[in-house]
């Protein structure tokens, strides 16, 4: 997969930007669970509100809990577990229309995963854990006093929690640690019970494929060694972790090898990830963030095909100067700029509605200061509407 967008068997899959406006208020979104490739739930601790989509964020109905809420999990389309502030745990049975307190854990709740649709566990503050159990909530006798900021339990009595510098197992009996890298976790993801990934501060990425009794840390790419919030493998080879900055990484080998991708989508931290296969998820955080990674061209009977189009810059590599041409399908408002590998915007090329057809801007290796820039990776990042392209670039001098 490519930066941002890449071509599979005649599909195009891509980043979008999905417009949350349509909510209001200044809004931090803190996690997100789908049960489908449309339909999932999405949590704030800024107000008391759940947000639910069934068309892929397109809309949202706006759902109430007594408190915000950290975390989300939705085993089906009517039935999903929520929890945060006050230590409240909320259950719905009925697709959000009531989410009923079932329990508290007395501290803030900061995470919660699910074994099966009758068993949980759930994390927070003060060293908490307590399993989730046929409607009721029971405290776990945690030995830690440190803040635990992620769960995952790929199986009933299999449970690994992480938080502070610590990772613990839990066996449905007793706590055990485990040593890991040195650092700050953040969040923990197993896709069974031996392979597993935790992220934390400082960019660390470490990966166990013995249940935990050794970790290995991952090499990051990022430069800026972003801390990292939130980690998700749909598979042993399919992963994703979002963090500070909106950095997003990426990796199709299980992390032998990671990308940064989606490079300019946002720069707000981004707290949560959640992938329904492949080629389809979803990232939330601050600021009403939510980014969509999907087919981008869908052609139906009576579809039209999705033909904003952004080509490869030529020459490239380039020095001094190098032409970037896109193609707009219909009057939009189009938006072309220049980013560097940290994310960073270089250069707006252009910001303005543009008529449908093709178009070509010369950039000519200068900042917005017209100051010139490094030699390099730069990438040009179009976005028509809410959908977002980008292309890689070199400048050698």
């Amino acid at each position: 997969i490519s930066l941002v967008a890449c071509t599979v068997s005649a599909q195009e899959y891509g980043w979008q930007v999905i417009n949350t406006e349509a909510i209001p208020g200044i809004i931090d979104f803190t996690d997100i669970s789908f049960v489908s490739q449309n339909e999932g739930w999405i949590t704030t601790n800024t107000t008391n509100e759940i947000y639910k989509t069934n068309d892929g964020g397109t809309s949202f109905s706006t759902q109430t809990t007594e408190y915000g809420t950290q975390a989300v999990y939705a085993l089906d389309s009517t039935h999903a577990y929520s929890g945060g502030l006050n230590g409240r745990v909320y259950y719905t049975s009925d697709g959000g229309l009531n989410w009923p307190a079932i329990g508290s854990i007395s501290v803030t709740l900061n995470d919660l995963d699910f074994a099966s649709s009758s068993q949980g566990y759930a994390c927070g503050s003060s060293g908490a854990v307590f399993s989730i159990a046929n409607g009721s909530v029971s405290n776990l006798n945690s030995p830690s006093s440190a803040t635990l900021r992620g769960i995952s339990t790929p199986s009933i009595d299999n449970v690994w929690v992480c938080g502070g510098s610590s990772i613990f197992y839990y066996n449905g009996s007793i706590f055990s640690g485990q040593v890991g890298p040195s650092g700050t976790f953040n969040d923990i993801h197993f896709i069974n019970n031996q392979e597993g990934w935790v992220v934390g501060n400082v960019g660390l990425i470490a990966h166990t494929d013995d249940g935990g009794a050794s970790w290995t840390t991952q090499t990051n790419p990022d430069t800026q060694n972003r801390s990292l919030y939130g980690v998700f493998f749909f598979d042993a080879d399919y992963g994703w972790a979002v963090g500070v900055d909106g950095v997003i990484l990426y990796t199709s080998n299980g992390g032998s090898t990671w990308s940064v991708v989606g490079a300019g989508l946002t720069t707000e931290a981004l707290s949560s990830v959640h992938f329904t296969s492949s080629t389809n998820g979803y990232v939330v955080g601050n600021g009403k963030t939510l980014l969509k990674y999907g087919e981008l061209t869908s052609i139906g009977d009576d579809e039209i095909p999705f033909d904003n189009l952004l080509f490869q810059n030529y020459p490239n590599p380039f020095n001094p100067e190098t032409e970037i041409s896109y193609q707009v399908s219909g009057v939009s408002k189009v938006s072309l700029s220049i980013y560097d590998i940290k994310g960073r915007l270089i250069k707006t090329l252009l910001d303005n509605i543009e008529q449908s057809g093709n178009h070509s801007v010369i950039w000519s290796g200068k900042d917005n200061d017209n100051n010139p820039v490094c030699s390099g990776i730069y990438f040009s990042r179009l976005q028509v509407g809410n959908k977002i392209l980008t292309k890689r670039m070199v400048l050698l001098k």
